[in-house]
């Protein structure tokens, strides 16, 4: 079946404390992954190949943008952080480990994978603001975030901010989220057009983002996937100097070589201008 578009709701905040501070930047990154999710009697087996990329593009003095690949838990991200070079550094980093922490600790919760992410990104909201309370000078951080997490026979979706998820299905792309920002919103109210979206001087004002605010409004989904299918994660950086017809063609002539993919799109973005960090993650679902 098709995957809906994501309908979103509240997460309560919670009041647990703060985790300490990294001592360094990390990144939460790996190479090329593939993860084989076994089901129980009666469940295909789904078979899940992936490859990143980031790149701190032409202008910018920091990439504040983030991933993660944890195939182990069939957990797949990005984030774009906010807030100055290194708060919004920080602010990526500190959700995407939060995400994966939270996840690994819920591996064998009862809990659906909506209901999963859904307490994984209020957990990432809550380091974040953590991380305020204990340096000030950090006050106005955020970071965005979109991520995936598969089971044998299902994928949910998970979505703050203007950072998007695609779904490429039988030579065809589609948006399965919407941007949380002004000029998204202005098009939706058809208050201007998306042609004047791209050059709008608010178009990187956000409505909703992580770290803002103690609670925190996520948009969630769980579908079927088909083998065939390709998500594709990835920053504002990228989709804002390619087409979604250009994503869908990359990935579809890359998809025995997702690696190429991503390059190849990342190096688009930055050949058209690379005025922001530029990050893509690509998941594609395959028959044992």
């Amino acid at each position: 079946m098709d995957p809906p578009r994501l309908n979103g709701f509240r997460t309560r905040p919670s009041s647990a404390g703060p985790r300490s501070l990294p001592r360094g930047w990390f990144k939460v990154v790996t190479g090329t992954s593939d993860a084989r999710l076994d089901g129980g009697e009666g469940v295909h087996r789904v078979n899940l190949r992936s490859a990143a990329l980031t790149d701190i593009g032409r202008r910018r003095k920091a990439n504040e943008d983030c991933y993660a690949l944890a195939p182990e838990i069939g957990l797949y991200l990005v984030a774009d952080g906010m807030g100055g070079h290194a708060a919004g550094q920080l602010a990526s980093e500190l959700a995407a480990q939060a995400v994966v922490d939270t996840l690994r600790s819920l591996i064998d919760a009862s809990a659906s994978l909506t209901e999963k992410l859904r307490y994984a990104t209020a957990a990432a909201n809550r380091e974040i603001l953590a991380a305020v309370r204990q340096r000030p000078a950090l006050t106005g951080m955020g970071t965005t975030l979109v991520a995936v997490l598969a089971s044998p026979n299902r994928i949910a979706l998970a979505h703050v901010g203007d950072s998007r998820a695609y779904l490429i299905r039988a030579g065809r792309i589609r948006q399965l989220t919407d941007d949380h920002s002004l000029v998204a919103e202005l098009v939706r109210r058809h208050e201007i057009s998306e042609t004047a979206a791209r050059g709008h001087p608010h178009r990187h004002v956000l409505t909703r983002a992580l770290g803002v605010r103690r609670g925190v409004e996520a948009d969630l989904a769980e579908f079927t996937p088909a083998a065939g299918d390709s998500f594709v994660l990835c920053s504002d950086g990228l989709t804002g100097h390619v087409s979604d017809d250009e994503i869908c063609e990359t990935v579809l002539a890359e998809q025995n070589n997702l690696d190429s993919a991503c390059t190849h799109l990342v190096n688009l973005a930055n050949a058209r201008g690379g005025d922001d960090n530029v990050t893509v993650v690509i998941v594609r679902c395959e028959k044992d």
